[in-house]
């Protein structure tokens, strides 16, 4: 049996659930249908806003890969660089 679109009506998703499992009561579609919408609501954040106003050579680079990398460059300018001891952070 295919998957169930996103934009499915509560019949498609009755009849789709019915024919996975067999009959149900209503208050058993009703969770499941519930818990269907709550799932589908789920929104994960990937950062992707944030990266595309970086420079094309750091969007693909984990946050402490960028630091490494900022780290350097300084040094390479001759910058002197010291940690803060782990306790300065708040």
């Amino acid at each position: 049996m295919a998957i169930l679109p996103r934009g499915a009506s509560y019949g498609e998703f009755r009849d789709y659930v019915e024919g996975l499992r067999g009959a149900l009561s209503c208050a058993e579609l009703d969770d499941l249908w519930d818990r269907r919408q709550r799932l589908l609501g789920i929104g994960f954040v990937t950062g992707l806003g944030y990266r595309s106003t970086l420079p094309p050579d750091e969007q693909h680079l984990t946050r402490s890969e960028r630091g490494h990398k900022v780290e350097a460059e300084a040094r390479a300018q001759g910058r002197n660089i010291e940690r803060l001891p782990d306790k300065a952070h708040f």
